[in-house]
């Protein structure tokens, strides 16, 4: 088996923070990090080979209020009672599933500005062809990707061996507010096979930007060394 559980482990601080089912957030619900708000959660696809329906009281959704400017604050989400585990068919198990939501600032002296992804928890078994995959796009509307693009795999290959690309980062200027939207894939193949991801977590990281009568005074200086300068001269 190889698991990454001991690589990142979930942050005490989610542990101590309270955690909504992600079927409350795509019920119309909002869940605030810092002073980032997280609101207009969408489900926009779900698809398994074995027929499951998708039950979204099985994901958690944990505010991260810790890291400041710099990863900032985030969300972690842990999966529970085996919702994204697959095991292989012999041809090719799968499931996949995409959702999005919206963030915004709730301090305008504090933009968003870059984003990670991080897997966090999870394991493959019997190792063939199976793993687990997110794909997240970064935009200024929902399903746009003109902020950027990340990819994290933890899986393996017969031939290629283990992918362990458990971080990415997408760099973007501050914005007031942008659109996550993830794609999940989790895969196996032999009927031994088996794939579980188990968690992942987010930051958005801030940029403060100067108050307006902070503008004004550094306006009000550059004009008083404009003056000098003439006088000097």
């Amino acid at each position: 088996m190889r698991n990454l559980t001991a690589l990142a482990l979930v942050l005490a601080s989610a542990g101590a923070a309270h955690a909504i089912p992600l079927s409350s957030l795509l019920g119309g619900a909002s869940i605030t990090a810092g002073d980032k708000v997280f609101d207009h959660w969408a489900l926009n696809f779900y698809g398994a080979s074995d027929g499951r329906t998708f039950n979204a009281d099985n994901i958690d959704v944990t505010p991260l209020n810790d890291g400041g400017m710099d990863p900032g604050p985030g969300l972690h989400f842990s999966v529970l009672n085996g919702e994204f585990n697959v095991t292989g068919d012999g041809l090719y198990a799968y499931l996949d599933t995409s959702f999005g939501f919206r963030i915004s600032v709730l301090d305008p002296g504090k933009l968003i500005k870059d984003n990670s992804l991080i897997l966090t928890d999870g394991f493959v078994t019997n190792l063939g062809d199976n793993g687990f995959y997110i794909r997240e796009t970064i935009g200024t509307a929902a399903g746009l990707d003109d902020l950027g693009v990340k990819e994290v795999e933890f899986s393996w290959l017969d031939g290629t061996g283990l992918i362990s690309n458990l971080t990415d980062v997408a760099n973007f200027t501050p914005m007031q507010s942008i659109w996550v939207t993830k794609n999940i894939l989790v895969w196996a193949t032999g009927i031994d096979e088996t794939a579980s991801l188990q968690g992942f977590e987010q930051r958005f990281s801030q940029q403060e930007v100067p108050e307006p009568a902070s503008l004004a005074l550094l306006s009000l200086g550059l004009v008083g060394l404009g003056v000098a300068r003439r006088r000097r001269s």
